[in-house]
């Protein structure tokens, strides 16, 4: 899985890790970040975790649910035809941006 969102081209930098949870199936939980040269380490990180839902003649289906977000959202990745739209950075970014937004208030985040 984390090698077709590396096909994405995305503007952050993510790790992942296979999750398990006793009452529901394993997920894939993804951290995006933006480090730069001159901080290496990412002041914030923005979690998402990603289950697979299926893959049918080449499109895999996957349900992401971002963190802060009530409902997760269900995205296409066609392997043999990726745009590089198939996962829209917009709410990524909302959510990194407020994350952002609290750590200059200097307010303690999740």
């Amino acid at each position: 899985m984390s090698d077709l969102f590396f096909k994405l081209k995305l503007s952050y930098k993510f790790t992942s890790a296979l999750m398990f949870k006793e009452t529901r199936s394993p997920f894939v939980r993804f951290l995006f970040s933006k480090p730069t040269k001159e901080r290496p380490v990412p002041e914030v990180v923005v979690a998402a975790d990603v289950r697979p839902l299926g893959l049918s003649e080449g499109i895999h289906k996957y349900s992401i649910l971002v963190e802060g977000q009530r409902y997760s959202r269900v995205i296409s990745i066609d392997s043999n035809n990726i745009r590089g739209d198939e996962l829209n950075e917009a709410l990524l970014n909302k959510v990194y941006d407020q994350k952002v937004a609290v750590k200059a208030q200097g307010l303690p985040s999740a």
